[in-house]
């Protein structure tokens, strides 16, 4: 009894050891990829989350446009801003979610890479257990040498 709760016991340290390296890795890698694409991908976007965001009966849209912003030394400089709005069938905007989409969009990319995650932590685990487990010779696969005269 001892020896499966030991072993359980490790199993379990050694699986949050490697899913915290792993989601370490992998969490910051998506993050970085759901920031960049949506700055290129925005009809994906749009047409991904808008059905869960936006009314019936209305088409989501990102809208860019120019603007200027003070720096920190209180210089304006120029700026894009993005917001995703939801446009009834005459083109009015019925709800506007502003740069929210992109928080949801990065957060989507996030806990599926805390999902790979966990499942690579698995995967890890058990080779790990595998490959590094006690020998025994009680339950050998090949029986002892004995020598018969």
């Amino acid at each position: 009894m001892e020896r499966n709760t030991n072993r359980l016991l490790s199993s379990c340290l050694i699986w949050v050891i490697a899913f915290l390296l792993v989601s370490g890795c992998l969490v910051p890698a998506s993050l970085f990829v759901a920031g960049m694409s949506t700055f290129f991908s925005e009809d994906l976007i749009a047409s991904t989350l808008g059905p869960f965001l936006c009314p019936e009966k209305t088409m989501p849209t990102i809208k860019t446009y120019q603007s200027t912003e003070l720096d920190v030394k209180g210089f304006p400089r120029q700026a894009t801003y993005y917001e995703m709005v939801c446009l009834d069938m005459n083109g009015i905007s019925i709800k506007n979610l502003g740069g929210s989409y992109a928080l949801i969009w990065s957060g989507i990319f996030a806990v599926f890479s805390l999902i790979l995650a966990a499942v690579f932590s698995v995967i890890i685990t058990f080779l790990f257990l595998r490959f590094f487990r006690k020998k025994t010779n009680l339950n050998s696969p090949t029986p002892p040498l004995v020598k018969i005269q």
